[in-house]
């Protein structure tokens, strides 16, 4: 992998001309991401190219891939904002829902589900919910557990999809059924005159008898976009959910007349149903005309269970400093997000995020965190809001609010090896009917919410020498909310049993919590290359085992945090021979260094009496394997973790 100093973004290209010639392309990325998720369906390839499978290093590992069913085609999992699977903790049950496929379970055009209350060793599935005024794609499900319920066979499945007739969308189903698919409840929405609205955005169902999810009703050529939250109430004589809606009127910012607007949305809850958040994604109308923003969240809240909403502040993250990490790097890139492009190799460089993928979870605090895959806005001209660099990876960050306000605490927690997989580059279909696919960001907490996750896959470019997405890992982070600790990034399946195979993932919104020490992520993804045609079935499975230890959130502040620490940079990076550490230190303090590999294993450990300024500190890595390692610098009790590839 071919990256430029410490945890800056790759380019994949072969020189560092052609490097810099690359920094100034661009593309319109919130297009592209709408037309790639408003598939209805493709016609099945004559001859699929058959996939060739790598010879991989597999052994065994902890997590062990558990068969679900198989869905008609691939249109049933391209958006991550679904809620395709999720966990209820009062029953300890697992949920998946996708699709089915008249060859295991139903049809295509039906909503089908399977359950475990087994911790995911074994699953039963069904279909839940048949055609509503037109053919289910993309459906989500939850799973309702009455207050005080303790037996799976009482709690209820949730479930909503957008419906098409074969040549548009119709408008959305939206089905309650019980545990054993005997007694469906449909209500259905038909589309408006207005534009189609997809709603499959973030769909929070609570013991309390209420369920939410957003969506945003647009028209092709977003002449027209507002935001919409639904929410549904129990009814107990009918047996299930009754919906009602709330138009947001969401200050998206309108040029040239189309609304700068992403057609998902997002919203999440806290543990007790009472405060949560819903998030739509674009420019925000309320910047100054001379300071737009790019595409970014513009949040609501709501402290009364859903009954009222009310509109936060502007999010405003211009030159934040941990978004912006070093800023410019030897060779005319940057550590983290890249600026405006008006403003490249200025004095004065401009940094403003893009939100390229984003999910959220609410703590037991009442505190919102969004997990953002976040870019460099490419500009901030009216009529180009949704543009970005074409071979900028991206960096992750959590960004969080305390005391439920309008301010914000941005964390940096990973850069990303590879960029998302363009459809023409995918090898999953041909022509207008290939798929492409990004880096699967989502969130999940622990049914208390005291401890939050991100997860994401990313390709080991290390083994595949790939700068796409095209072979991907799971990958997550940790956060506990109390204690204010945070883990390494873990790479869950490489080498193991789904080593570069985890296409089109899932994560539940709530975690299992095995002990006060161990949590499980609920996980599934899917096989695509069995079949490599979109329009040809695709099996999922359930990953058990992406787990959390406690004694692995060790971690308490960021360099933004520290008082002792200024800055650190390792170069080479890569690196082949000598590794040098510069630690710049705002005092004099003792310094304890140590590298580590993804294992956790400690492979270098140095002590030293840091002087106030640089410090810089030589490491020979002959003897090292090739592979990713981090580095822990702790001064005065702080610590905070960096990454580093040996090549």
């Amino acid at each position: 992998m071919r990256k430029l100093l410490l945890l800056s973004l790759a380019m994949g290209l072969g020189t560092l001309v052609m490097a810099q010639s690359a920094a100034f392309q661009f593309e319109n990325s919130a297009r592209k991401k709408m037309q790639a998720s408003t598939v209805q369906d493709a016609t099945p390839m004559v001859n699929p190219t058959q996939y060739q499978n790598h010879v991989l290093p597999k052994a065994t590992n902890d997590v062990e891939p558990i068969d679900l069913f198989s869905s008609l085609n691939v249109y049933t999992l391209l958006v991550q904002e679904q809620t395709c699977i999720t966990y209820n903790d009062d029953i300890d049950a697992i949920m998946f829902t996708a699709r089915g496929n008249t060859n295991d379970i139903g049809t295509g055009n039906d909503i089908a589900t399977t359950v475990s209350v087994d911790g995911g060793a074994t699953f039963a599935k069904g279909v839940s919910a048949g055609p509503n005024g037109g053919n289910n794609r993309y459906p989500s499900g939850a799973i309702y557990n009455p207050a005080g319920n303790t037996d799976p066979a009482n709690a209820y499945k949730v479930m909503l999809a957008p419906i098409t007739g074969g040549s548009g969308w119709l408008g959305n189903n939206f089905a309650t059924n019980n545990w054993d698919n005997t007694a469906l409840y449909n209500e259905f929405r038909t589309a408006s005159s207005s534009g189609d609205m997809l709603i499959r955005g973030g769909f929070d169902v609570d013991a309390n008898g209420i369920c939410h999810v957003a969506g945003v009703e647009y028209t092709t050529t977003f002449s027209w976009a507002k935001g919409y939250i639904f929410k549904g109430v129990f009814d107990g004589t009918a047996g299930g959910f009754t919906y009602t809606d709330a138009d947001m009127d969401v200050p998206f910012h309108f040029s040239s007349g189309a609304y700068d607007a992403r057609t998902s949305a997002n919203m999440a809850f806290s543990p007790d149903g009472s405060v949560g958040y819903a998030m739509f994604i674009g420019g925000d109308a309320r910047a100054a005309t001379d300071d737009l923003t790019g595409y970014q969240p513009i949040i609501y809240k709501t402290t009364d269970m859903g009954a009222t909403w009310s509109l936060m502040s502007i999010l405003d993250l211009k030159n934040n400093p941990v978004l912006v990490g070093s800023g410019p790097l030897p060779g005319g890139l940057w550590e983290r997000i890249w600026p405006l492009r008006r403003t490249q190799n200025t004095a004065e460089e401009i940094f403003k995020p893009w939100f390229a993928e984003t999910d959220i979870v609410v703590d037991h605090n009442g505190n919102l965190h969004i997990m953002a895959l976040c870019q460099g806005t490419y500009s901030d001209y009216p009529d180009s809001l949704g543009y970005t660099y074409t071979y900028e990876k991206g960096t992750l960050f959590e960004i969080y609010n305390e005391n439920q306000s309008d301010e914000w605490i941005v964390r940096y927690i990973d850069t990303l090896e590879t960029r998302d997989v363009a459809a023409e580059d995918s090898g999953y279909g041909a022509g207008s009917d290939a798929v492409g696919w990004d880096m699967r960001l989502q969130a999940s907490r622990s049914a208390d919410g005291k401890a939050v996750f991100a997860i994401w896959t990313d390709t080991d470019s290390e083994f595949f020498s790939e700068e796409v997405n095209l072979y991907p890992d799971v990958r997550g982070w940790g956060h506990l909310v109390d204690g204010g600790l945070f883990t390494d990034v873990k790479d869950f399946t490489n080498q193991g049993a789904t080593y570069g195979e985890n296409y089109f993932m899932f994560v539940s919104p709530t975690a299992i919590k095995h002990s006060d020490d161990l949590w499980e992520i609920p996980i599934s993804k899917s096989d695509i290359r069995t079949t490599n045609d979109p329009g040809q079935p695709v099996y999922h499975d359930y990953l058990k085992g992406i787990t959390f230890e406690r004694n692995e959130f060790i971690y308490g502040v960021g360099i933004e945090q520290m008082d002792f620490v200024n800055s650190v940079t390792a170069y080479p990076n890569p690196v082949s021979e000598a590794l040098s550490i510069e630690v710049n230190l705002n005092k004099a303090s003792n310094l304890n260094i140590e590298m580590t590999n993804l294992l956790g294993q400690r492979v270098y450990a140095l002590n030293a009496n840091g002087v106030a300024g640089k410090n810089i500190y030589t490491l020979d890595v002959n003897n090292m394997k090739s592979g990713i390692y981090f580095y822990n610098i702790s001064a005065n009790g702080q610590k905070t973790t960096h990454k580093v590839v040996v090549k």
